[in-house]
């Protein structure tokens, strides 16, 4: 039996085994895939017990997006650009990283885009990386706003993605999200605000100057976070972050089997 995971911390929230496996189980794939939670302390050692485990490939969530890359042999050049890792294929006994991510997060925006000019992301971490890459590759905006505790920590993104930055792109605090005069037609959050311990909490409190946004929460555990749940009651179109779950699944899955998942799979967690 082939072994698939995903590692990150926390991982109590994750639904992961649960797509693998289903779509494993509907294609009579005899593999299996499970959860193992690393705390970030122990990262490098916890790394090397994962080689001895015979793993043909596996997930990589928060925190490790960008720490998992200097323990690759080998990384695709999308994902190199982004700076950022999801998936891992282990070839012989090579890994090797991909980043699906992106793909993913862009699926449930396809039939909105041309109504996207300006988006505000909140966050500037690994998957705020994959979130930039998609809206700058596959969308049409003309402004892109960065909001991020850490003004450092963005300005490193951006220098990662600058072959492809053909738009207006601007860093701010967090605290600042309501200064910008532009019209926002999207805001993303890709923190972890409003999941776990700070399930209560939210990243920014929505004004109604968001009324007209589209509000997307990478968070899909809760299904509906305080942040969707406050733009939902302003009336704001609200996406969480099960589809991009999914459909990021579904390219590893593909990465890893070279087969997608049946569609049955994917309406038993989107219906």
């Amino acid at each position: 039996m082939d072994k698939y995971g995903i590692i990150g911390f926390p991982l109590s929230h994750s639904i992961s085994p649960q797509i693998h496996n289903l779509a494993f189980k509907t294609l009579k794939i005899d593999a299996q895939y499970e959860k193992f939670e690393i705390d970030p302390s122990d990262f490098e050692n916890a790394i090397s017990y994962i080689k001895t485990r015979g793993w043909k490939g596996f997930n990589v969530t928060i925190p490790f997006k960008e720490r998992i890359i200097a323990l690759l042999d080998e990384i695709d050049p999308i994902s190199a650009e982004i700076g950022a890792i999801n998936t891992v294929k282990v070839s012989g006994n090579r890994w090797i990283g991909f980043n699906t991510d992106y793909l993913g997060f862009m699926r449930p925006l396809e039939n909105d885009l041309n109504n996207i000019n300006s988006a505000l992301v909140l966050g500037a971490g690994g998957a705020a990386r994959a979130v930039v890459y998609g809206l700058l590759e596959k969308s049409n905006i003309k402004n892109l706003i960065i909001a991020n505790r850490t003004k450092s920590r963005a300005e490193k993104l951006l220098q990662s993605l600058k072959n492809t930055i053909k738009v207006n792109i601007d860093i701010i605090d967090l605290n600042d999200v309501y200064k910008p005069d532009i019209p926002i037609n999207l805001i993303v959050n890709t923190t972890s605000v409003g999941m776990g311990a700070l399930k209560e909490e939210t990243p920014v409190k929505i004004l109604k100057k968001f009324n007209n946004s589209i509000i997307y929460d990478l968070i899909y555990n809760p299904k509906k976070s305080k942040l969707l749940q406050l733009a939902q009651a302003q009336g704001c179109k609200i996406i969480n972050g099960l589809p991009m779950l999914i459909y990021q699944a579904d390219e590893s899955f593909k990465i890893w089997t070279d087969k997608h998942f049946p569609e049955m799979v994917i309406n038993n967690f989107l219906s």
